[in-house]
């Protein structure tokens, strides 16, 4: 039915995991790299006002990406079950409902703040630059951000079929173009904030372009196809994401709460040097996510196979591999040797 196979999972646990993960957790960097990229410009060829004026609408993206998490989590472990029980036919409209209804939530999410961007600047007390650079940068960013969440989505569903090298290459593309646009809008052209944001939406379409081709002509089990509106479904895909949706929510609270009294007691000097400090557990988180969204395909899987005690080895081993990173990571801060791209170049090596 596809590239997955319990058998072969069970003979080859710990690399299939890695197999999955690792691709995740390169997809997941880059995506934070954009971020870092983002900062550089804007610190170098616009003003530092600008890196604090995108950091006070970090909650914004925050909340789109709890989210998309939310229904496309939810959606990709019910159509995982499915797949295991190789019934195509409602894998089909699992997956048709879960990317509309994330289109959907998230266009709805952007109009919502749309109206509110200036009522955010009042509360966080921005004037200024910084509120020129911010309203300018999320005008844009609000088309984008959709696109964004609809991205990943796919993304999550590209790994079900088990093809997450696919997706990975993808978000590569998509990071060297971001920057490089990132680099013409602004040292070439001169566009400034407005420019940093149309790098993203650019970048976004087009990536959203390789995945629509590759479910239309690719896709193996996932099609689009037309569906009736299943309510048991949207239930369970909710509660499914549902702690995905409450870990991104406290990260948007927590930031707002940063940015909130940052703002009020130190301004806008203060808000840009939590940003850069920032990105370093910014990078690490996202190797953390990459763990949880390479098993997740995995465990749905080989769950809907009815090989509970399989999926629950692959959690256990998922856990402790997540753990082990945390280790050597942590240890990277007396030795150069211990570091990320080490770790992932060798897991990579071992999961061919």
């Amino acid at each position: 039915m596809n590239s997955m196979n319990v058998d072969s999972i069970r003979a080859n646990r710990t690399r299939a995991i890695l197999a999955f993960s690792v691709p995740a957790i390169i997809s997941m960097v880059l995506t934070s790299l954009i971020n870092v990229a983002d900062g550089f410009f804007m610190g170098n060829f616009i003003h530092k006002d600008a890196i604090a004026a995108v950091n006070l609408g970090l909650p914004i993206i925050y909340l789109f990406l709890a989210t998309g998490l939310m229904v496309s989590v939810g959606g990709s472990v019910i159509a995982g079950m499915l797949m295991g029980r190789k019934d195509e036919k409602s894998c089909r409209s699992v997956f048709s409902q879960t990317i509309a209804t994330c289109a959907v939530a998230s266009v709805l999410l952007s109009v919502v703040m749309f109206f509110l961007l200036r009522t955010i600047l009042a509360v966080l007390g921005a004037e200024g630059k910084v509120a020129e650079y911010f309203l300018q940068y999320y005008t844009i960013l609000l088309f984008e951000l959709p696109v964004m969440t609809v991205n990943a989505s796919l993304g999550m569903f590209v790994r079900a079929e088990g093809r997450p090298q696919f997706y990975m290459g993808v978000t590569a593309f998509t990071c060297v173009l971001n920057i490089l646009l990132d680099w013409l809008f602004t040292a070439g052209f001169g566009f400034g904030v407005r420019g940093i944001a149309a790098a993203s939406l650019v970048s976004a379409l087009l990536g959203f372009a390789f995945l629509l081709f590759y479910f239309l002509k690719k896709a193996r089990v996932f099609r689009f196809v037309r569906f009736r509106f299943d309510r048991k479904v949207f239930r369970d895909t909710m509660l499914n994401g549902l702690s995905e949706f409450i870990g991104e929510l406290s990260m948007c609270i927590s930031m707002a709460a940063y940015n909130f009294v940052i703002m009020r007691r130190i301004g806008v000097d203060g808000v840009t040097a939590f940003t850069v400090v920032g990105y370093t557990t910014y990078v690490f988180s996202m190797v953390v996510c990459g763990f949880g969204q390479g098993m997740a395909p995995l465990s749905s899987f080989v769950y809907g196979a009815k090989e509970k005690l399989l999926a629950r080895n692959l959690f256990t081993r998922t856990v402790l591999l997540v753990l082990a990173t945390g280790w050597r990571q942590s240890r990277s801060s007396d030795s150069a040797h211990h570091s990320t791209a080490e770790f992932l170049w060798t897991t990579w090596r071992f999961s061919r």
